[in-house]
């Protein structure tokens, strides 16, 4: 029998045990719970508020990226530095940071993303997500007009268990930039359960989420994850045409509206963002949303789930 309020979530891959702990968000509100086809974890957090995975009104992504916004402590020292994580935090970052900016009304705030994307481009730093299906993570050196060097990180996730990936990624951007002051983590939620992960970031850090709760985990037995889908989703792309929709630092929030007027359109629509470019797709999205349209926000994914 599970212990009151934690459930069981039997999976193709083994089974997992979620103990919500609290917040503004409901477990049934943000996500499920997915089996993965990944031996470092064989089970996905899938948010149903990212529009990743699941197709989610922009209204919604609009309101969890605010509310998770509001949370991030007001005093941090400037330059801020919101940096969203690859590929599923990119959208989530993107928005963040358009809210601090109207939220805070500063405008020392700016935002890149880590990519798994080769360009060419010189290189700011390399992290490590170790349980992911990809784990390596490149952060482009943003130009200069668009970044100066931060005193303070927001550093984005969809979410946090053991915090070794905040942590690399921590003692990436502090050792090119050792004038960061303090660092805050928002995540849309927290697995980490109390655990003492925040001490082992180089600087000060704070940490906020929408929901926080603990996983337990047990695997099964079995003969292992096709290893063509490992290889092929692991591997880092390469672009050999790019324009900066953020991998290379942005000081604002970019130019959303279409160029042309877009035909008249009638019934329910879904927009598809690819990989890592989401941020736009909702964009277009939340506008037509806001005209009236039955319309919901969904992106492809490299996550064997």
């Amino acid at each position: 029998m599970e212990p009151s309020g934690t459930l069981s979530f039997p999976l193709r891959t083994g089974c997992l045990r979620v103990t919500p702990l609290g917040g503004a968000w409901s477990l049934d509100e943000l996500c499920d719970f997915a089996a993965r086809e990944n031996p470092k974890r064989g089970f996905l957090v899938v948010s149903k508020v990212l529009g990743r995975h699941f197709p989610v009104a922009p209204s919604t992504m609009r309101r969890s990226a605010r509310d998770l916004a509001a949370l991030i402590p007001t005093d941090l020292p400037g330059p801020v530095l919101v940096v969203g994580l690859a590929e599923t935090a990119i959208c989530l970052g993107q928005t963040i940071h358009e809210e601090l900016r109207a939220q805070w009304r500063r405008e020392d705030v700016f935002f890149t993303h880590s990519t798994r994307q080769r360009i060419d481009h010189p290189l700011l730093c390399r992290f490590e997500e170790p349980h992911s299906h990809a784990s390596a993570h490149l952060i482009y050196r943003p130009e200069p007009a668009m970044l100066p060097s931060p005193k303070s990180l927001i550093l984005i996730d969809d979410e946090i268990s053991t915090g070794t990936t905040i942590r690399n990624l921590a003692d990436a951007l502090v050792g090119v930039w050792p004038g960061v002051e303090r660092i805050a983590v928002a995540t849309l939620t927290d697995w980490s359960a109390g655990s003492d992960w925040s001490v082992t970031i180089p600087r000060p850090t704070s940490s906020c989420s929408l929901l926080r709760g603990k996983l337990e985990w047990t695997p099964y037995l079995t003969g292992g994850p096709a290893a063509a889908f490992e290889v092929a989703a692991g591997s880092l792309g390469t672009m050999p045409l790019h324009t900066n929709f953020g991998r290379l630092g942005l000081s604002a929030a970019i130019a959303t509206s279409p160029t042309t007027e877009l035909p008249p359109i009638a019934g329910p629509l879904r927009i598809v963002g690819t990989g890592e470019f989401t941020y736009l797709p909702f964009r277009l999205a939340e506008a037509l949303e806001l005209k009236g349209h039955d319309v919901v926000v969904q992106a492809t994914s490299r996550s064997p789930a």
